[in-house]
């Protein structure tokens, strides 16, 4: 009888360490993807920080340029910092305006090529 227990025993032992060596390996598989997908979040983490470190470098130097640009202007002297600031804003208006009525001429080229009348829209 003793023997049968001790033979059950070492069944029980074996198929519940069976069941640990499985579990163990597969809380290892786990941490393993964990460990990758981690990994992979640092990099994103990583990227995104030098993307935006680089962004503000350019925005500061867009931003130092106009100051520079700025201190030009309010030190010519005679005034013609300003008629030069005007005639440049003269300038880019013009060009939008041109910009703005060839997109015009192009939408209203599209309406009628579907047969529909541009006044009427």
């Amino acid at each position: 009888e003793m023997t049968w227990q001790y033979q059950e025993l070492q069944k029980q032992t074996a198929a519940h360490s069976q069941r640990l060596e499985a579990k163990v390996k597969s809380v290892q598989e786990q941490l393993a993807t964990r460990l990758q997908e981690s990994q992979q979040t640092q990099e994103t983490a990583t990227q995104a920080v030098a993307e935006r470190d680089r962004t503000i470098a350019q925005l500061q130097g867009r931003l130092d340029a106009m100051e520079r640009e700025y201190e030009k202007i309010l030190h010519m002297s005679g005034g013609c910092g300003l008629d030069l600031v005007l005639a440049k804003m003269a300038e880019a208006s013009q060009h939008w305006e041109e910009v703005g009525r060839t997109i015009a001429v192009e939408h209203k080229e599209c309406l009628q090529e579907f047969g529909l009348n541009p006044l009427e829209i």
